[in-house]
């Protein structure tokens, strides 16, 4: 063999050694990391990173093994008169155990319902196409039914009340696990069991795409009113294009509406705030390690003119993350009544087969650092809303705030 072909398979030879070599590193750096819990590949094949070790090697499970083996065991081999779901268990005691930390906000997802979960922030869903709220008796409140979706076609009006989806019980369901079981492929039915002024009937719905518009914005006067349902991902491009609407009409004030929003997407509502308020910090987050997380704005507003935004009791989350940020800045008035009060953060952390857990990780404070959680925003002007009433005297107290100011 010549030299220039031994030198040219002597090339090769090295290439694909050091292939070789840098897929055995990687091999054993997966391996090292996998074994250490950084690393978990679900049933399906998925990739799980975690930035914090997470493994079942030990803890609670261990301790509990045995009593649950001796559990089954009585039930399994044939003292138990009835069927078993050994996956449905399985969830039923995860659940429970995040449910012994007396958190209402620390749960548990199936598979199933992580991945609704996952579709519920996008804006664009499968759904049947109503605004769902939890009511007192742990039923679930129809607020609203979307003019053309699923819900309307079906018969499902505003004022009613879920009891069942598919006929398990939503009492003691988180209302995102709730919302989670009516959500569901497209072309799906799903079925409820509705209260309607007292009576109690089966509806089927059929599934269907759900475009979820989370702002709606009108102007009369020169005063802009833009109403927000909730913070989904779709909601900043929404609130900018109602901001920029009104801007080109003509806008002299602006109302905003956070009446019954619920919260959600953090990320989104922080960029939001930049288009009301000047450079500078949004809310400060502490995580459950003391250390401290500043989040600021990415360039500030020039907008000047006068701001009200409405909340009540029901405005809750990044809704009040939103209000107290306004007021610490004094760059508009928060008309109302006293807010929610959900202060904490939770995070999502999916789990080997799926399934996932979502915990609470870390409290919020406004700019000032106004200490929102167990006790809400209290407005500048406060305004009960009677439930007899005949007219919006929380939007009028607004509207007189607002022509007050522009008259100034």
């Amino acid at each position: 063999m010549d030299n220039k072909k031994r030198s040219k398979l002597d090339l090769i030879t090295a290439f694909v050694g050091g292939i070789a070599a840098t897929v055995f590193i990687a091999a054993m750096v997966f391996v090292v990391f996998y074994q250490k819990g950084y690393i978990h590949v679900g049933v399906g094949g998925d990739v799980y990173v975690s930035d914090v070790p997470v493994d079942d090697s030990d803890g609670i499970g261990s301790q509990a093994e045995g009593k649950l083996n001796a559990i089954d065991s009585v039930v399994s081999e044939g003292f138990y008169f009835g069927d078993i779901d050994h996956e449905a268990a399985i969830d039923s005691i995860c659940r429970g155990y995040l449910s012994s930390l007396g958190d209402k906000y620390t749960t548990y997802y199936s598979a199933e319902q992580y991945k609704k979960v996952q579709e519920s922030t996008t804006g664009i869903v499968y759904g049947i196409g109503a605004l769902c709220k939890k009511a007192e008796d742990g039923t679930i409140y129809i607020s609203g039914v979307y003019d053309d979706s699923p819900a309307q076609k079906a018969g499902l009006k505003e004022d009613d009340f879920i009891e069942t989806v598919d006929n398990k019980s939503v009492i003691d369901m988180e209302l995102e696990s709730a919302i989670a079981l009516i959500k569901g492929e497209k072309d799906t039915q799903v079925e409820l069991g509705v209260i309607r002024d007292g009576e109690k009937f089966k509806l089927r719905v059929t599934r269907g795409e759900i475009k979820l518009q989370t702002v709606s914005w009108n102007i009369e006067d020169g005063v802009g009113y833009i109403y927000i349902t909730q913070f989904d991902k779709v909601t900043v491009e929404q609130f900018t294009k109602a901001l920029n609407d009104l801007k080109e009409k003509g806008m002299t004030g602006l109302i905003i509406d956070l009446r019954d929003n619920p919260g959600g997407v953090l990320d989104g509502t922080v960029s939001m705030l930049d288009e009301l308020l000047p450079e500078g910090l949004r809310l400060t987050i502490q995580y459950a390690d003391g250390s401290k997380e500043e989040r600021k704005g990415e360039k500030g507003s020039d907008l000047k003119i006068p701001i009200a935004v409405l909340v009540n009791g029901q405005s809750a989350s990044a809704a009040e993350i939103f209000a107290g940020a306004v007021q610490d800045y004094g760059v508009g008035k928060i008309i109302g009544t006293q807010t929610f009060g959900k202060g904490i953060i939770q995070f999502i952390r999916p789990l080997t087969d799926g399934s996932a857990i979502k915990y609470t990780a870390a409290k919020y404070f406004t700019p000032k650092g106004q200490d929102i959680h167990g006790k809400g925003i209290k407005p500048d002007i406060i305004v009960e809303l009677p439930e007899d009433a005949t007219e919006d005297y929380q939007y009028k107290a607004a509207l007189e705030y607002i022509n007050k100011e522009r008259k100034n």
